[in-house]
């Protein structure tokens, strides 16, 4: 685990180059970030079933404080933690999560998705101490706030494409990419696609506490 990155792709509405605005290969690649929620996980697990609904720790990392809550198909019941946050999510499943409690954005919340599609595989004693990271950026959060989507696919890197910019304070690295391309195939070029994130301005539908907005997805605590 050592010798690898876990990597972020992210697209954002920001001016991009022309080089990477024409990333493509000119294959066909039938996996889309742009699916339904849920639907690349599903696929995920239904050809690698090995790894179907392996329980994976996955930590929400926010730019300062702030809390992190955890959706099991309503309001109640939900599972409300301090950022960095860190459960088990398991593989082939779509969650989500609301962000709130934010020191530079009193009162503000948003309810992005993590979908997980695969796993890590660190030596069984260690699989805490090295969850998926999935990091949201100040900038990432004013995105969202202005009613504009962040989509992000966190990958492992391979040894032989390995980029040798080091990280900066633990951060992750992040590449920016233009709007249409396909980030699960850009990743997939890159390494493992793991998870993808997708932060927007959608919020639940107040009159409807049991909406199909929040994920039925099973929670595990984590031993961190």
């Amino acid at each position: 685990m050592t010798a690898r990155t876990i990597w972020t792709l992210l697209i954002a509405l920001a001016g991009l180059n022309s080089v990477q605005a024409q990333e493509r290969t000119g294959r066909y690649y039938p996996l889309d970030h742009r699916k339904p929620l849920g639907e690349v996980a599903r696929w995920n697990a239904s050809i690698r079933p090995a790894v179907a609904n392996y329980v994976q720790p996955v930590q929400v990392q926010l730019p300062s404080e702030g809390d992190v809550t955890f959706y099991q198909g309503s309001v109640n019941g939900a599972i409300v933690l301090p950022a960095p946050a860190q459960v088990g999510m398991q593989v082939g499943h779509a969650y989500r999560i609301k962000i709130s409690n934010l020191p530079n954005h009193p009162g503000v919340e948003l309810y992005p998705t993590i979908e997980l599609l695969g796993r890590l595989h660190p030596p069984v004693e260690l699989k805490e101490k090295y969850p998926v990271p999935v990091e949201i950026t100040a900038e990432e959060l004013e995105t969202a706030i202005n009613d504009q989507m962040v989509t992000k696919v966190i990958y492992l890197e391979q040894p032989q494409l390995a980029n040798p910019t080091r990280q900066v304070n633990g951060r992750m690295h992040v590449e920016s990419l233009g709007t249409q391309v396909n980030l699960l195939e850009a990743a997939d070029m890159r390494g493992r696609p793991i998870a993808i994130l997708r932060m927007g301005g959608r919020v639940p539908d107040a009159g409807s506490p049991e909406d199909q907005f929040y994920s039925t997805s099973p929670i595990i605590l984590s031993g961190k």
